[in-house]
C-alpha cells in the first residue's frame, strides 16, 4: 500500500522521507499506542502528507527561478 503509484511521492527524496515517516509512525504507534495495527495508520497518515512532501522536494528546473 505504501508503494501505490497514486499516493506515493514522485521524487527519490520524497520516497525516502515517506519511508522514514512510515517507519517512525509505526514504531510510535506500536510502542506507545493502543492500536494493534500501526502499519495501516502510518501509511494513511503519510499518504495524507504526500502532497506536502511533493511540494517541498520538487527539484528546481535548470534556469528556473526559485519560489
Amino acid at each position: 500500500m505504501a508503494t501505490d503509484m497514486v499516493t506515493s511521492p514522485v521524487t527519490k527524496r520524497g520516497r525516502l522521507i515517506m519511508g522514514i515517516g512510515c517507519g517512525l509512525i509505526t514504531s510510535i504507534i506500536r510502542l506507545w499506542g493502543g492500536y494493534p495495527e500501526g502499519v495501516s495508520y502510518s501509511i494513511l497518515i503519510m499518504n495524507a502528507l504526500t502532497p506536502l512532501i511533493d511540494r517541498y522536494t520538487q527539484p528546481v528546473r535548470f534556469g528556473g527561478a526559485t519560489k
